[in-house]
């Protein structure tokens, strides 16, 4: 009978000193794990380039690249945010710690070591570090599951409006499968397409918001809201496809579904030092507009949307050095974003 056998963790060790790889190494035998090891920092990151790791026990004080360093680099890497992190130290004072856990760390243990507490620490990562690779790979089924009769949907909505006069409901009922679709597109980026960065592209920012403003037009019309675009011509930008789509794609999406009915959504595109996007509507004031692009965060529970949309902008203009500012009084917010580095060049036009 075939017996099906999961593949064992892997498990980097990094530390300067061979005696304390194989100490903890020899504590981690009753794990099963498949152990590497890393004799530096540079090594380390070298590593984890190459190996798709569950978790790294990781030394601070090393010659070349300290361990908060190293931590710092890894967990910037989009690949490898969920990977388990475990600082293993003799610096045990409460700034020690607190440095550890603000440069990424998922937990800090402290050496001489206890045998007992290194495996039940381990073992309590690694269980988590199971379950969400188990939770990603039920997502990634589920989104796949519903992308072709979603396709469907709002396909042959559009058929109709082209064969047949406006019908409000099928307009409602268009507009609804657009919305749903962006939500299976954040879920896609953020569980997959980050995964493997996209290139950057000269892009042609301004016939591409225009496709935007397009795209979402029917779903304003079902609150009656108009949007207007002024753009100037031809803002090329050197920034991946994607990137430059969750951003505004979000964006108008949110003003949207927090706009007033019979309202105006502005949306501008001007150039000058650099390229700026704004995006204003007209609706409740936000009461915390600091907050808005914190993990999860929604002003109101009762709109479509899974509040992850802002939180996957903010990550990208966090990578891409891109200033993001909220600013919302009277029952008017506004949403700036700033791109820097512009590339005035049509010759790889998209």
């Amino acid at each position: 009978m075939f017996e099906y056998k999961p593949d064992r963790p892997k498990v980097l060790l990094v530390d300067d000193k061979i005696r304390n790889l194989i100490l903890i190494k020899n504590i981690l035998t009753p794990l099963n794990l498949d152990i590497y090891i890393a004799k530096s920092g540079e090594e380390a990151l070298q590593r984890a380039a190459q190996t798709d790791f569950d978790m790294i026990l990781l030394d601070i004080l090393m010659p070349d690249i300290d361990g908060y360093e190293v931590c710092r680099k890894l967990k910037n890497a989009a690949q490898e945010r969920d990977l388990s992190i475990l600082f293993i130290s003799a610096l045990r004072t409460h700034e020690d710690k607190t440095k550890g856990f603000e440069s990424g760390a998922d937990d800090y243990l402290v050496k001489p070591l206890y045998e007992k507490e290194v495996l039940a620490r381990v073992k309590l990562h690694l269980k988590k570090r199971s379950a969400i690779k188990k939770l990603k790979g039920l997502l990634k089924r589920s989104y796949h599951e519903l992308y072709n009769p979603l396709s469907i949907i709002k396909t042959s909505a559009e058929m109709y409006g082209y064969r047949y006069p406006k019908n409000s409901y099928v307009d409602s009922m268009h507009a609804a499968a657009k919305s749903l679709h962006l939500i299976y597109e954040d879920l896609y980026y953020a569980l997959e397409a980050k995964k493997n960065p996209q290139e950057n592209l000269t892009l042609n920012v301004t016939a591409f918001l225009r496709s935007r403003v397009e795209y979402f037009t029917l779903i304003a019309e079902i609150k009656n809201i108009r949007i207007e675009l002024e753009a100037h011509d031809n803002c090329f930008m050197d920034i991946p496809y994607s990137d430059i789509q969750r951003i505004i794609d979000n964006t108008i999406s949110n003003a949207i579904k927090y706009s007033f009915e019979n309202t105006v959504i502005h949306i501008s595109l001007t150039k000058k030092a650099n390229i700026i996007l704004k995006v204003t509507n007209n609706g409740s004031t936000i009461i915390n507009p600091h907050y808005i692009f914190t993990d999860g965060y929604r002003e109101s529970y009762d709109t479509i949307g899974m509040g992850i949309g802002l939180e996957i902008v903010a990550s990208i203009c966090q990578q891409l050095n891109i200033k993001a500012r909220v600013e919302s009084a009277e029952g008017s917010t506004t949403f700036t974003y700033t791109f820097k580095g512009e590339i005035p060049n049509e010759n790889h036009l998209i």
